[in-house]
């Protein structure tokens, strides 16, 4: 028995670093544009990167609300991903070109902390998403037909969103220039 002793120490030990190595996560982190959203994870050993030099065209669809008012729209808050993700490896921030639209049900996403909160009884969780993002550039347009079938107005909207005709129009005119579209 007293021969098994180092052994068992000896493979208790081994399990135990072994488990701790394969129990190591890639965990997502924020940066280097945006540093309080839009965590991404590190990928080592890529197979694909794009082109450096390229312009980085998109536009996002965004139709679908969070449905708890008090949580913001995950999807918003994929451009603050997109951003990160790209400049960590290697793009330039002013290569990369960015716009949204909302429309049906997350037109609410776009409404002044005022009104948000009259309707929702909190704060509009949205309102920095759509703030940082403005300042960096990107155009964020609400379908005006969306706004007006629920009852809103641009008096309504936070001042940095656009009205648009429609969704249907930005998203054909965004395209026409060569911007990706991109939809969840």
């Amino acid at each position: 028995m007293q021969n098994r002793s180092p052994l068992l120490l000896f493979l208790t030990l081994l399990f135990i670093q072994t488990s701790v190595s394969f129990g190591q996560k890639n965990e997502p982190t924020t940066g280097p544009v945006f540093n309080d959203v839009g965590a991404v994870f590190s990928i080592d050993d890529l197979d694909f990167l794009p082109d450096k030099s390229q312009e980085l065209k998109a536009i996002f669809d965004i139709d679908r609300k969070q449905t708890d008012p008090s949580a913001s729209n995950p999807i918003i808050s994929s451009l603050h991903r997109y951003y990160n993700m790209h400049v960590r490896y290697g793009v330039p921030k002013d290569k990369i070109h960015l716009a949204l639209v909302l429309h049906g049900s997350s037109t609410k996403d776009a409404l002044s902390p005022a009104v948000y909160k009259e309707k929702f009884k909190t704060d509009n969780p949205n309102k920095d998403l759509i703030k940082t993002l403005s300042e960096i550039g990107v155009d964020v347009y609400i379908c005006g037909q969306s706004m007006s079938y629920m009852g809103y107005s641009k008096k309504d909207l936070l001042p940095e969103v656009k009205v648009a005709l429609s969704a249907m129009t930005v998203l054909t005119v965004y395209q026409m220039d060569n911007y990706a579209l991109i939809k969840f």
